[in-house]
Formats: C-alpha cells, structure tokens, sequence
C-alpha cells in the first residue's frame, strides 16, 4: 500500500544573505494546500502552417507555494524573507539567492536551487468568521534535485550517465 501522508513534511529555506543558516518550515495551514510545487511547462509545441508539429525545449522556472500558519515563527522568517526582497524608494533590496530542501515525511527529499522568494502578504488577513488565514509565500527556482523514491533517483543517475556519455 501506497503511503500517501503528507506527516512529517518539513521544508528548509536557506537565503544567501537574510538566512545564511537557514530555517525550517514546519507549521503548515490547515486551511489552505500546505505545500504545493506546480507544474512545469519544459517543453513548448507549435502547430506549423503545413500541419505538422513542432516540439522544443525551453527553460522552466519552478514554482513551490508554501502554506503557513499566520504569526508563526515559520510566518514570521518567511516575512523577513518577503520583506528583504521588497525595494521601495529607500531601500534596495538584498541579492539574496535562495534555496529550499523539502524533506517528505516518507524519506523523499528534493532540493530546489538558484530561487528567490516571488510572492507573499507582508501583513496577515482575517476571513469572515474571524479567523487568521494561513500566509501563502511563493518561491521560483531555477533547478531541482533529489528524488523521493528509488526508482525516480535510479533514472536520475541513468539519465546523468547517458548525457555524460552522449
């Protein structure tokens, strides 16, 4: 059987210059997807005027939602994270360059690098029954690594090898 939990999901952020050391995510929402890596796009297609079709490659930016519970510590360091990448016409925002390991409660791990920190609520809401919502903080990353099951880190190594080869 399948284990399909997401218990025990932890995710580590690590900033170049707001968090050198890091700092893990582990207080998710409940009422919103806790963690959520979209899909990607890494291969465009084009219909030619002769009806053939056309397929390339392009590049494709990697976008991880991470969910929080609003006043955290988790929501408070990812704030900071927001805030450090925020200009306004007195401040410029620190260079940071960020990357996030999201350690799967079943032994998976991926590792996204080359990121930054895209999207965020520099303050917390309150829905209509008067509760906190949870704060959603969106990454993009331009590479990724890792695997969470042997067979996807075998194909991984495979995949290496034959274009180390080819």
């Amino acid at each position: 059987m399948q284990n399909v939990s997401g218990f025990g999901t932890q995710v580590t952020v690590v900033a170049t210059q707001s968090f050198p050391v890091g700092f893990t995510v582990a207080k998710f929402a409940d009422d919103k997807d806790p963690l959520k890596v979209e899909e990607i796009e890494p291969t465009g297609v084009e219909l030619l005027i002769d009806g053939s079709l056309f397929t390339f490659d392009k590049g494709a930016i990697i976008k991880v939602a991470v969910s929080v519970i609003a006043g955290s510590d988790d929501d408070i360091n990812l704030k900071i994270l927001l805030q450090a990448r925020k200009s306004s016409p007195s401040i410029i925002p620190l260079p940071d360059v960020t990357s996030m390991v999201i350690t799967y409660g079943n032994g998976g791990n991926v590792a996204f690098s080359s990121g930054s920190i895209i999207s965020g609520p520099l303050a917390d809401s309150i829905n209509q029954s008067g509760r906190m919502n949870g704060n959603t903080y969106t990454f993009a990353f331009g590479s990724f690594s890792g695997a969470q099951s042997a067979l996807e880190l075998v194909a991984d190594v495979g995949r290496s090898l034959i274009g180390a080869f080819g």
